[in-house]
This record gives structure tokens, C-alpha cells and sequence, in this order.
């Protein structure tokens, strides 16, 4: 074959597939990430950087994955044909199904050798931790009843990123105490530091809440469409007035959490300084509230995660340095 026969990528070939696994929402999995390993480090002055890689790397490929299978079936499963061919971008850009399904399935093998990989330099314990995340995952979108077509996607889609991805990032560093097994031919014995555990949920809350709200926000922006497609979210069950209810007190949550956090010292005193920062996250807040139903308002609701999550990982950064 001749050089010039070979189809290299075009820039057109690019947008779409980063389009197609969707990379600007892979800061809901990067923040989780970045905040797990720079709370280990400050808070246990000790990060495990190689296994830190191998995780965000085989943790980014999945997110990839699960966004790629949800654009899959939903142009496989779509009933409207306006989504199918104007919206979903494998029908707006006449991509090749089986294509894309060999993308999906080539995503899901090389995040989940990683993960072997990973599990095979810490813990068993990984195996389950990874296997309920991947399961969470993939039946997020896919199989005879996606927890993306229910109303538990909020729930399901935050406690695993929010929270699952920040445990995991801490785990790959301190898994010998906080989540061990030993295995012999007689007994299999786990150890497992409850307490530990307790106090990196608690400062995952933040997260949790402001994923959940980036669902929310998502689910009552396609709410209409959504419908025509048999996808009934927890907005459908709660209606658009309901949801921006929630969307604004959860909104305020992370901040009340902020507080305690900086009050009892878990976070630096100096921490309640960054409370400056819901100055303009309030305005991001009514913004999105002025804009709810339109698809002007997402990015307002993606921007104020963005806030917030910087202000934590910043918080956490220099804490490192001036500690």
C-alpha cells in the first residue's frame, strides 16, 4: 500500500470522535481524580505517582467508553427521527454504526487491561472496586433497562463519579490500610478501614452534590426530547420547576460543606477565604436559573462545577506547598 493511500485523520475526523466520546465533559472525571490524589498527598503526605497515572489514564479511556456506548445506543434506540439524524452525532455526520461499535469496544479493552494492570500492582480489592464501576458504567446506558432512561441516573452517576473515582484515587496509593485482603487456600481476609472510608465520603460530598447537578441540569435541558425517545429521567417525574428547585439548593450544599470543612480544620483555616468564590458561582446559579429549559443554560451549570472544583483542587494544591 502507498503512503498516499493511507487515510490519515483530518482535523473533521478528530472533532468528530471528540465529539463522539464527548471530551468536555471529562471534567466530571478528571476533578474527582485530581482532588483524590492531591488529598492524599496532603492529607497522608504520600502518592504512589505510577499507579496515580496508570489510574487516570485507564479511568479517562473508560469515561470515554461509557460516553461512547451512550451516543451508540441512543442513536440505536432513538424513536424520534430528528434526534437520529439531526442531533445524535453518528446520524448528523453519517458515521458508520459497526465503526463505532468497534471504537466502544476497542475504548472498553484498553481501559480495562489497564485496570488489570492496576489491580495486579495494588490490591484484590481493586477487582471489586473497579468491577462495580465498571458495571455501574456500562449498564448506565446499555441493556434492557439503562439507569439512564430511570430516574436513579443522578443518584447512580454521582456516587460513582463523585465519590467512587475519589476513593479509588486515594485507594492506588494507600490501599495497603485502607482496603486490603489476603488470600490463602483456607480463608480470604479483608481488611477494611470504615472510619477511614466514612471521612473521604464525607469530603466527596462536594462532588457528589455538583455532579448530580450536572445531570439534573443535562436531563431538564433534553427533558422534551427525552420524552420522544421513552427516556424518562428524574425530571420527567418531578417536573422543570421542581428540578431548578433542586438544582439551586444543591448549589448551596457544597458550600455549607466548605465551610465545615475550613471551621474544623479538616481543610486549612485560610480555605475560608476561597468562600469569595461563591460570589460569582451565585451568579453562574441564576444565570443558569434565567436560561433553565434552554440549551444556553447547561454551560452555565457546567461552569459553576467548574468553579467550585477549582477552588477545592487549588485549595488543595497550595496546602501541599505552604503546609
Amino acid at each position: 500500500m502507498k503512503t498516499t493511500d493511507i487515510h490519515w485523520p483530518t482535523k473533521h475526523d478528530v472533532a468528530v470522535f471528540l465529539e463522539f466520546i464527548e471530551l468536555r465533559t471529562k471534567i466530571a472525571s478528571f476533578f474527582p481524580m485530581m482532588l483524590g490524589f492531591f488529598w492524599t498527598i496532603y492529607h497522608y503526605h504520600e502518592l504512589n505517582l505510577g499507579n496515580a497515572i496508570l489510574f487516570f489514564v485507564a479511568g479517562t479511556i473508560f469515561d470515554m467508553c461509557v460516553t461512547a456506548i451512550n451516543n451508540t445506543m441512543d442513536y440505536h434506540k432513538a424513536l424520534d427521527d430528528t434526534y437520529r439524524s439531526d442531533e445524535n452525532v453518528i446520524g448528523r455526520e453519517n458515521l458508520n454504526f459497526k465503526q463505532m461499535v468497534k471504537i466502544v469496544l476497542g475504548l472498553f479493552m484498553t481501559a480495562f487491561i489497564l485496570s488489570l494492570i492496576l489491580v495486579w500492582r495494588t490490591d484484590l480489592m481493586l477487582l471489586v472496586l473497579g468491577g462495580i464501576m465498571y458495571v455501574i458504567g456500562i449498564s448506565y446506558t446499555f441493556g434492557p433497562f439503562p439507569i439512564s432512561r430511570t430516574p436513579f441516573g443522578e443518584f447512580f452517576s454521582s456516587m460513582t463519579m463523585g465519590f467512587g473515582i475519589f476513593y479509588t484515587a486515594v485507594f492506588v496509593t494507600r490501599y495497603p490500610t485502607l482496603l486490603s485482603s489476603q488470600l490463602s487456600m483456607e480463608r480470604l481476609v479483608i481488611q477494611f478501614d470504615w472510619l477511614e472510608t466514612l471521612k473521604l465520603f464525607i469530603m466527596a460530598l462536594p462532588e457528589v452534590i455538583l455532579i448530580a447537578n450536572i445531570m439534573l441540569a443535562n436531563n431538564t435541558r433534553d427533558l422534551d426530547t427525552d420524552i420522544k425517545n421513552e427516556r424518562y429521567t428524574l425530571v420527567y417525574y418531578i417536573g422543570r420547576s421542581n428540578a431548578l428547585l433542586m438544582y439551586q439548593a444543591f448549589s448551596i450544599l457544597p458550600w455549607l460543606f466548605w465551610i465545615g470543612f475550613g471551621i474544623t480544620g479538616i481543610l486549612p483555616r485560610w480555605s475560608l477565604v476561597m468562600l469569595l468564590a461563591a460570589i460569582p458561582h451565585y451568579f453562574l446559579v441564576r444565570r443558569y436559573t434565567q436560561y433553565v429549559g434552554q440549551k444556553r443554560a447547561f454551560p452555565e451549570a457546567t461552569k459553576a462545577y467548574t468553579l467550585f472544583c477549582s477552588v477545592y483542587l487549588l485549595t488543595l494544591i497550595l496546602a501541599v506547598i505552604f503546609r
